[in-house]
């Protein structure tokens, strides 16, 4: 079996739903361009079972609204009737969140009911019976509220899921409470993996602008600021609002909050400018107002004046589903709570109206790349850099 019969090769967004759920454990992910995971299949394994491309998502999605739902996915979209800025009313909470704490008021509840919260972490590397075991970023499972603060904090990276889908499986089935927090397409490939939508399931995802690979992030790391992949410690990009990279390991790393004129981190700025993302977040189906979850959080842009100060960022939180809308009072109890309109909401948030645009510089950059390494990027935005430079001055 090809990759090609599993989706579409521009269409995988790297969930490995594939690989978790193969009867014959016969797919495995690799790394493609710019480190970027796909699956293949051993052939010598497989048995043509076909449960991986009728469970895969990017088949049920594909390329979006401008190519056409199926029907399926179609009645997987729901547009949200209203919105919520919000942030969290304990200070300490709210000054450690990158966002206005939503999801960690939510991981909070989840926890105390009994529950598992699900989410991203970047995992600490290691020295280990003499090897180098490099830190990570992975979905992790969270029982105890000790353990949430791995989950804090903005990750710029793409997560994996594969190892936590049979844990996820085991606790949805026991019938315990089941938060999981994640990307549109990874959620859509929770969705997928759970059919019948448990009601003890829930699923929040972010307003996610697309992801470079896990192992980019190692590269850089290790081959751009020199710190060995294996003695980082911890890594954040948001602090208190600001866009800042730091990386703690065998010495640290920070730089200047971001301030748009893209020469503060080369890292950073891949990201901001969508130079490094998977070919599939070029043409992402989940970039719209219709929502797959049953609640979306991200950060809330452009929030009218008549909003109290809200220093350190605010949450925007779009209730979808049923589920979605129950758990809004329990935001309340939390969170400083005010009722938006999904129009504000959108129009201060491009990643709610359309996908981020793969334009000429991001095609010549993957294009050359390979050949020139990452800062060929600065050649290719000086003209951005000198402009914004002069008009900084001017004014």
């Amino acid at each position: 079996m090809a990759l090609e019969n599993i989706c579409n090769r521009d269409d995988c967004t790297g969930c490995s739903l594939c690989m978790a759920i193969c009867p014959v454990s016969c797919i495995t992910m690799r790394e493609g361009k710019l480190g970027h995971l796909y699956p293949v299949v051993d052939m010598g394994k497989c048995i043509d079972c076909g449960l991986c491309a009728k469970r895969c998502p990017a088949n049920l999605y594909g390329t979006g609204p401008a190519q056409g739902r199926t029907k399926e996915a179609e009645e997987m979209f729901r547009m949200p009737d209203m919105a919520y800025a919000a942030w969290a009313k304990n200070e300490k909470e709210y000054v450690t969140s990158t966002s206005g704490g939503a999801a960690a008021v939510l991981s909070e509840y989840f926890i105390s009911a009994g529950g598992t919260v699900y989410g991203c972490a970047a995992c600490p590397g290691e020295e280990k019976d003499g090897k180098h075991i490099p830190f990570t970023v992975k979905h992790v499972r969270i029982e105890s509220r000790e353990g949430l603060y791995r989950l804090k904090g903005s990750k710029y990276v793409q997560s994996s899921i594969g190892d936590t889908i049979p844990l996820l499986k085991k606790d949805v089935r026991s019938g315990r409470p089941v938060l999981f927090t994640g990307t549109p397409c990874q959620v859509a490939a929770v969705r997928q993996l759970f059919p019948r939508n448990p009601e003890n399931l829930f699923l929040m995802d972010i307003v996610c602008h697309g992801v470079p690979p896990a192992s980019l992030l190692g590269r850089y790391v290790r081959d751009f600021l020199g710190i060995r992949p294996e003695s980082v410690s911890g890594i954040s990009f948001r602090e208190s609002g600001k866009f800042i990279f730091r990386v703690k390991g065998d010495r640290e790393y920070s730089h200047r909050p971001l301030s748009g004129l893209r020469t503060e981190d080369l890292y950073y700025n891949l990201f901001m400018d969508g130079f490094t993302y998977r070919e599939s977040c070029y043409r992402c189906p989940f970039a719209t107002i219709e929502r797959i979850s049953d609640i979306t959080a991200g950060d809330f842009w452009h929030l009218g004046d008549d909003v109290p100060a809200h220093p350190h960022g605010v949450s925007l939180i779009l209730p979808v589903s049923e589920k979605g809308r129950s758990i809004i009072p329990v935001l309340e109890k939390g969170m400083n709570l005010y009722v938006r309109t999904v129009q504000e909401a959108a129009s201060g948030n491009g990643q709610l109206r359309s996908p981020w645009h793969k334009s000429l510089r991001i095609k010549l950059f993957r294009a050359l790349e390979p050949f020139f390494g990452l800062r060929i990027y600065y050649p290719l935005v000086l003209d951005i850099i000198i402009r914004k430079r002069f008009f900084r001055r001017k004014g």
